[in-house]
């Protein structure tokens, strides 16, 4: 539409001799604001400066000698301004596309265009004959989250970034990318030595905790207490847990193991699932660190210090524009003790995720998620399974880390890889309570871990529901299902409608609000779409769109709005931001509702109107299903 009224300018500006090309002008077109009809233009404001006229009168001259195409109804002047109105035939383009689509509309992009493959062009070079077109292999991305310490639960802020990691994969499948979704598990850390030293060493707090990840994280607190005096034990155990003890190691893995095994029911009660953990023990075990820092020893971006605080020292220079803050303009890669820095080893990780280390780790199958995919995991002997060579790699991770994220993809890049373009760190603020921030070693966070949440969450909803039992025929189990669905949704949508990048204070009551912007009211508008559709098909009404429909303001607000899923969907993926969908959500069951009171559908007077209302009806499902399905957000059967 936007390219139809494009031409339909250039015409009217060639016949007034205005020099502009159709390129600009689609670029000055944009959704007129509410009241104004569809589209609007603003290529008098170009125009203007070159004829040295008043904007307002350029657009009226404009709109004089414009011929409207047919899918334009009305054109209006306002300022310099030139809107326009769609005609009828045109919504009934767009609803027939959506309803014709339903789950599919918006489904895929341009990583799904088809293209001539490498290897028909070189067949065209020799002489040969064109082959039939082939689909341009999906773009791999590889998504790492939520990579949280075994061990302790996972805490509210861990849950932001399980769920955006969540969502985002979601959306990039439905754009056609192939995502894998991996979690790095961190069992050769400080923290976990500790925690390892504690489930050895204390006894189990009382009262006794259900989930082993809560008795380790509650066993953590009391170690922290203790820190500098177990220092060296602490110290010894992760020497040995470093040089693979057979003994310490093996403990120490089963510890981590049963922590994980408790994250991931929380992570599968909120309907979160990846395709594989990966344990530092095993890089380690692998030798894949060795053979990277190897390879960035000879890289000729590296020096060696032969003076000063970093004598001995294998540093990386820095650009003093990208890092203005560094006291140094070298960063340590490795110390002089020959022994790698973090850095060293997440420039490596990244480099193996990118397929530019040749390394196949071994794996097995850790857990049956409830999605019915397998999780696999790492471990010593098992079958090589391919989990590299990405051709984006995505790491959501908090915002503090923000610098050493911009570090490893400046050092990619100093090395010479072009990938490093293609290294993304999504980061998020941090989730605070009312009263401010929370800490793991203080053990603030009891009371606002991800069970704590959905558990308190629940209980809410199953009030709510209990109020509404007669009136929504939910009957007994069937209650506890519907206030999970709906405790799930309210939390999701009120962490995913904050930008990441802005921290969020998280309230309970806000969270877990049943009224206005929020999750529920989403998936209400959705059990109410399907109300409609079902009740409809009872009294035998079929979805069809009459020809000649006429679209009252309320019918065409709502598909207008429906036809804008596939550009937030796109957005969403292109920015990796999920509030784009949120909102877009909120305004399609706004819209959804003035179209509920306006326009009644089984009880429409003529029958045109019910069918194609219905149609309406059903278009509209589609699309707030998926939207709100891409934040992970499932719809009740009844609410």
């Amino acid at each position: 539409m936007h390219e139809v009224i494009a031409k339909a300018i250039l015409a009217s500006c060639t016949k007034l001799k205005y020099a502009v090309s159709e390129s600009d002008i689609t670029q000055s077109i944009a959704k007129a604001k509410e009241g104004f009809g569809d589209v609007t233009s603003t290529i008098a404001f170009q125009v203007a400066k070159s004829q040295k006229k008043n904007p307002a009168e350029i657009a009226n001259a404009i709109k004089d000698k414009l011929k409207l195409p047919k899918e334009v109804e009305k054109c209006d002047v306002a300022g310099p301004y030139i809107n326009f109105i769609y005609s009828q035939k045109v919504y009934a383009g767009f609803l027939k596309e959506i309803y014709s689509k339903k789950e599919n509309f918006g489904k895929g992009g341009k990583e799904q265009i088809q293209a001539q493959v490498r290897d028909e062009q070189v067949q065209q070079q020799e002489g040969q004959p064109p082959q039939p077109e082939k689909a341009e292999k999906a773009e791999k991305v590889l998504i790492e989250y939520p990579s949280v310490n075994p061990n302790k639960p996972w805490h509210i802020g861990h849950l932001r970034n399980a769920l955006i990691g969540n969502s985002l994969s979601k959306i990039l499948e439905f754009k056609g990318f192939t995502v894998q979704k991996m979690n790095y598990i961190n069992d050769l850390g400080l923290q976990v030595a500790q925690s390892i030293w504690g489930y050895m060493s204390l006894p189990e707090p009382q009262p006794p905790e259900k989930k082993f990840d809560h008795l380790l994280g509650k066993q953590y607190v009391e170690v922290s207490k203790r820190a500098e005096k177990i220092e060296q034990e602490v110290r010894r155990m992760l020497k040995k847990m470093e040089d693979r003890d057979p003994t310490i190691s093996v403990r120490a893995r089963e510890i981590c193991e049963s922590c994980v095994q408790a994250q991931l029911q929380t992570a599968f009660d909120y309907g979160i699932y990846e395709d594989v953990l990966i344990w530092e023990s095993d890089i380690i075990e692998s030798k894949l660190f060795n053979t990277g820092i190897e390879k960035l020893k000879v890289s000729d971006i590296f020096e060696k210090k032969t003076e000063g605080e970093q004598k001995g020292c294998i540093v990386v220079k820095l650009d003093e524009k990208e890092f203005p803050s560094m006291k140094s303009d070298a960063k340590v890669i490795i110390r002089s003790d020959g022994t790698s820095t973090y850095t060293a080893k997440d420039v490596v990780f990244a480099m193996w995720k990118f397929g530019l280390l040749e390394k196949k780790f071994k794996c097995k199958t850790f857990a049956k998620q409830p999605n019915g995919v397998a999780l696999l995991s790492t471990v010593a002997k098992g079958k090589e399974t391919e989990f590299s060579k990405a051709d984006r790699v995505i790491n959501v991770i908090g915002v503090e880390q923000a610098y050493l994220q911009h570090l490893i993809k400046y050092v990619l890049g100093k090395m010479g890889y072009p990938q490093a373009e293609k290294y993304v760190h999504v980061a998020y603020g941090r989730v605070a309570l009312p009263e401010g921030s929370f800490s793991g070693r203080l053990g603030t966070w009891v009371g606002y871990t991800a069970d704590e949440l959905l558990e308190e969450g629940v209980k809410r909803a199953s009030a709510e529901v209990e109020k509404r039992l007669e009136k929504s025929g939910i009957k007994g189990r069937e209650k506890d299902k519907v206030a999970k669905q709906i405790a799930v949704g309210a939390i999701k949508f009120s962490f995913l409608r904050v930008s990441h990048n802005r921290q969020v204070i998280f309230d309970w009551n806000r969270a877990l609000s049943f009224e206005g912007d929020s999750g529920p009211y989403l998936q209400y508008a959705c059990v109410r779409a399907n109300k409609i559709s079902v009740k409809a098909k009872e009294a035998g009404i079929t979805a069809v769109i009459a020809a000649g429909y006429s679209f009252n303001a309320a019918e065409k607000q709502l598909i207008k709005k429906l036809q804008q899923f596939p550009e937030t969907v796109e957005k969403s993926a292109y920015d990796l931001q999920t509030y784009y969908l949120a909102e877009y959500a909120l305004d399609v069951a706004d819209a959804f509702n003035k179209f509920y009171e306006a326009s009644p559908v089984i009880n429409a007077e003529k029958e045109e109107e019910k069918k194609t209302r219905l149609a309406i009806v059903v278009a509209s499902l589609a699309v707030l299903r998926s939207a709100i399905g891409l934040l992970g957000i499932d719809v009740p059967e009844k609410m």
